[in-house]
Formats: structure tokens, sequence, C-alpha cells
């Protein structure tokens, strides 16, 4: 597959479209995180995992934060994915304060506006293919059910799928399984793809491959913020961030 950076993939869609991708740069970040500590604590001393860290991400832009294994990649997803909860700080996404919500608001939250892509699938392995994408829908509720297989089955068309969706992910290789993750990751049409480590156990071509999926969403207005420590991925970006010992650079 041929390598296509975010703005050579805007050249092939209209001129409205660029003109909303332009727009984008001007209205308020889609998620922002604000002096973000992590500090865990054992017997013998406080260990920070992230040391006021602030970073927001606008939307139809794709942001990969950089770092070596240990830096505090993904407890920096974990805190903006409100998975976690932060030391001090704050994430507000279209700002409103995440961690001002209920637990089970916050949950609810994640399911409609987050899609998560994990380095290791996390698909179910005894569900076939479009039964993985559709299990979000399900788990949200807010797509109708008599829409939900035909919607699994178009997202896996767009990861170039559809022909294996009767097959259990076994049946699968593991860039495939990635693309499932993919698609199950758009179930509910979320504005923000989250990615830790996408393409960690991939060969480069597949992760050429999944790095062009998420180009081609962002080039459609998706935002992605993606954490990564290989640096061949950078030249998919928008805007690069490097993280080293919980601090961003820069």
């Amino acid at each position: 597959m041929t390598q296509l950076s975010v703005q050579e993939y805007q050249k092939q869609y209209s001129d409205r479209t660029l003109a909303d991708i332009e727009e984008y740069s001007s209205v308020s970040p889609l998620i922002e995180a604000r002096d973000l500590w992590k500090v865990y604590q054992t017997p013998s001393a406080d260990v920070p995992a992230l040391k006021g860290i602030t970073l927001s991400i606008q939307p139809g832009e794709f942001v990969i934060v950089v770092g070596k294994s240990g830096a505090g990649k993904s407890t920096l997803v974990n805190l903006i994915t409100a998975i976690d909860i932060p030391t001090r700080g704050s994430v507000l996404f279209r700002s409103q304060s995440i961690f001002d919500l209920p637990e089970d608001q916050r949950t609810r939250w994640r399911g409609k506006n987050l899609g998560i892509v994990f380095q290791f699938f996390q698909l179910f392995p005894t569900l076939t293919i479009w039964e993985n994408v559709k299990i979000s829908m399900d788990l949200l509720g807010e797509i109708p059910m008599s829409e939900r297989k035909e919607r699994a089955l178009d997202l896996l068309r767009q990861v170039g799928l559809e022909q294996h969706a009767r097959k259990v992910p076994a049946k699968i290789s593991g860039g495939q399984q990635q693309r499932v993750a993919i698609a199950r990751a758009l179930a509910n049409d979320p504005p923000l793809l989250i990615a830790d480590e996408p393409t960690g156990n991939l060969d480069s071509r597949t992760s050429e491959e999944i790095m062009d999926l998420f180009a081609s969403f962002v080039a459609r207005g998706k935002s992605v913020l993606m954490v990564t420590h290989d640096r061949g991925a950078l030249k998919w970006a928008s805007r690069v961030v490097e993280i080293l010992d919980g601090k961003l650079l820069g």
C-alpha cells in the first residue's frame, strides 16, 4: 500500500471537506489535559509517572505522542480516557471536566466519544469478526438494533475485511485483527480515536497499512491521539509530542 500523509489524504477530498478541516484549527480543543500528575505510592517513596502534562487535541488533528518504554505514555492514555484518575489535574472534553462526572457517566462518556485501539487487539475469541464490531454498539445502545449488523459490515468494508466477517479472530492475521479493532473503535462514530501502541506487534508493511487507515479517518474529520515508541510512525502525524520521564518535551 502506498503511504500517504494526512495532508495528501486531505487533497483527495472535496473543497468543502478541506474547508471544514481548516476551520477546525479555529475552534476550541476537542479534548484537553491540564497539569496532569500521576503519583504512585510505594512503601519506600512516592513515584511520579506523569509530571504536570498539559496537552490539547483539536478536531481533525492527528497527534502522536512518542517516547520510550516507561516514559509515561500508557499512563497518559489511561488518564485521558478516564480509565484511571489523576493525582492532580483535569481532563476537559468539549470544555466539560470529565472527572466531575460520576463513574457511571464517565463510562458512558467513554463509550460514546472515544474509540480505543489497544496493542493486543482485545477481541473476543468466540465471537465472529462482525460480532466483535457490533458488541460496542450493543454496550452503548444508541444505534438501533436493526441497524447494528449492517453498520458492523460497513465498517469492515472500510477496513477491507468484509470477506472475513464470519470468521473468528484466530482465523485471521495479526494485522487483520488490528483492523477489526479499529472498526470496533469506530462503531459508535466517536469523534476521537485513541491508539496505544497500535503497531507494536505488527510487521513494517502491516504497520504502514494501519497508519494509512488512521490518516484516512483524520482526513474525514476524526481526531486521533496515538502513543508509540516507533519513530517511523511520526511521518503520518499532523503534530508530534515527545514524552520523557513523565514530562512533555518542548
